[in-house]
């Protein structure tokens, strides 16, 4: 399990467990941070065709605000472990950092995961992808002029120029931004 889209100024964070099979083998498949946009992509393309079930959940910009980023992150894996669960439940768990409560099954909670178990790495780059891909056919085409096709919501240069400018949008993490301007 690995989560993407903790620290962003907008945007979803995105949750993912992917569920392999034994012997599941993904040469020069790593942490999806560590990876190309491109490889990351032909990468989660042979992840969706030979993993036994996924389990994704996406926890939007004003959840995170309500709740917390912390309570959403627990939730979203929870979440994704329960999705993950319908289609071919898990027999073991293993977490990047985190160790999820509330669910049954025995886990293990690893520091750098997605570097040392090839199912955190699938899910790394599973969780990447898909908020990459809400980014970029979403969030993009309503709000072009913050730079979301390369910055993903993060707090780049340009785009905390953008947020000055223009003020924060829906899309926008409120308790995340110092910039509490108008809404657009």
């Amino acid at each position: 399990m690995d989560e993407a889209g903790r620290g962003p100024l907008a945007g979803p964070l995105v949750a993912s467990c992917v569920v392999v099979p034994c012997g599941f083998s993904l040469p020069g498949l790593r942490d999806s941070k560590k990876l190309s946009p491109a490889k990351r992509r032909a990468f989660f393309e042979a992840i969706c065709a030979g993993a036994l079930s996924i389990g994704v959940s996406v926890i939007g910009e004003r959840w995170i605000d309500l709740i917390g980023i912390q309570k959403a992150n627990l939730f979203a894996l929870q979440d994704a472990v329960y999705r993950a669960f319908l289609q071919q439940g898990p027999d073991f768990l293993i977490f990047d950092w985190w160790k999820v409560p509330l669910t049954s099954i025995p886990s293990l909670s690893l520091p750098h995961a997605e570097d040392l178990s090839i199912a955190v790495a699938s899910a790394s780059v599973v969780a990447k992808v898909v908020r990459d891909q809400i980014m970029e056919e979403f969030y993009h085409p309503l709000f072009p002029h913050y730079g979301f096709l390369e910055n993903k919501g993060y707090g780049t240069r340009f785009h905390l120029m953008q947020i000055e400018a223009w003020g924060l949008s829906r899309c926008h993490r409120k308790s995340f931004c110092s910039d509490r301007g108008h809404y657009r």
